[in-house]
């Protein structure tokens, strides 16, 4: 047949399609709601809408049918745009527009074997636009669609850490916003709940990667916030379970320093927390440790320079020994401290007599000038040693 007969026959297919264009595109929106379940349960996509899409992707289809040139994909890219914006899924589209060429084929067909039929060479012509168009068009659509999800996923993502970092930070305007900040990263008003700080491996780098999902499969809502050396953010653990789960998974994955708040329940009391989980983080203890939340350690760590000041003044005796003499002396305290008081009960953890404990108990009487039987004296020891503890204060620190 001659090229020319065969551009002829074929446009007029084209043509004679595009006239049918509003009834097929009604059977087509028909079985779009009928055959996919996105189409027929939600009111995302309204039927006027579906219809509106259904016959300007067959008018994409005539146009390729009644030109050679190059297609024109701006209906795809629409399309797959606009259905991301939605939140239409990319299988549903594509499922759609698959329903659509199927119908469309169908018309073709029996417009080919209509009064005058069309060659053969017509009809191989209009079969290899057509399925041209379709692969042009669905990759149009799909890469769109694509892109605007991912982008949508950006944005989202920037949006809830510059809200995780406001809430953080405190830079929070009043009750109202602090609630509305509650629900858009979608963690309850009401506590406990845990703040967390974790040092980065390298500056920029998660500390903890994943996990955000790894919390919420255990039910801890939480939202974070990556700065250059620290991934920092807030969990949502409302009972014991929660929280020692919350505590086991970080102390599983934690490959760095990890710094945790004790509980707490008004997310007002957020940055204050988060200043505590920081304590934690550079203070003694393993690679995970909890803030205590005791009074001498909110104390120590709300006014950290005077705290070590006081630490360095208290305890200058003990630093100017060299470490090996030092050190028995701080760690006794400490047990001791932790004890109760109780020598005896000391002196079992330590592995040594009580009376040794005593005896360095009257050495740092001597050195620091203040009584462990005196009250007052014991506080202003207590604070001293847990600020040293805290700022790395004592032998082998500074």
């Amino acid at each position: 047949m001659d090229p020319d007969e065969v551009e002829s026959e074929t446009a007029r297919v084209a043509a004679e399609l595009a006239r049918r264009i509003p009834a097929v595109a009604r059977v087509a929106t028909a079985a779009i709601r009928r055959e996919i379940p996105f189409y027929a349960t939600s009111d995302v996509v309204p039927e006027a809408m579906t219809q509106r899409s259904v016959e300007q992707n067959l008018r994409f289809v005539a146009d390729a049918l009644s030109s050679a040139a190059a297609f024109d994909v701006s209906p795809a890219v629409d399309t797959g745009s606009s259905r991301a914006e939605l939140g239409v899924p990319l299988p549903a589209v594509m499922h759609a527009y698959r329903i659509t060429m199927s119908i469309a084929w169908h018309e073709i067909s029996s417009i080919t074997e209509g009064d005058p039929p069309v060659g053969r060479a017509t009809l191989l012509a209009v079969t290899r636009r057509l399925w041209d168009a379709h692969d042009v068009f669905t990759d149009a659509m799909a890469g769109a669609h694509r892109e605007h999800t991912t982008q949508r996923a950006l944005d989202h993502e920037a949006e809830r850490a510059a809200l995780t970092e406001h809430l953080l930070q405190g830079r929070v305007g009043s009750d109202q916003s602090l609630w509305e900040i509650a629900e858009l990263l979608r963690i309850p008003r009401r506590g406990p709940y845990l703040a967390i700080a974790a040092e980065a491996p390298t500056v920029g780098r998660q500390a903890l990667p994943g996990i955000d999902a790894r919390l919420r499969a255990l039910d801890a809502h939480c939202a974070w916030r990556l700065l250059p050396d620290q991934q920092i953010g807030i969990a949502y653990a409302p009972t014991e379970e929660i929280r020692a789960a919350v505590l086991d998974l970080l102390r599983r994955v934690a490959t760095t320093r990890v710094g945790v708040s004790a509980p707490f329940a008004d997310l007002a009391y957020t940055p204050q927390a988060l200043r505590f989980a920081r304590v934690a983080l550079t203070g003694p203890g393993g690679l995970v440790t909890v803030f205590d939340g005791s009074a001498l350690g909110i104390t120590v760590a709300s006014s950290p320079e005077a705290s070590a000041d006081v630490a360095r003044g208290l305890l200058g005796g003990l630093l100017a020994l060299p470490e090996d003499d030092a050190g028995p002396l701080f760690e006794t305290f400490r047990a001791w401290e932790a004890n109760g008081g109780n020598a005896a009960a000391a002196a079992g953890e330590l592995f040594c007599h009580p009376n040794t404990v005593r005896h360095r108990l009257r050495r740092i009487e001597q050195l620091t000038g203040r009584s462990t039987t005196a009250p007052r004296d014991v506080a202003e020891l207590c604070l001293a040693f847990e600020a040293a503890a805290r700022f790395g204060i004592g032998p082998g620190g500074s």
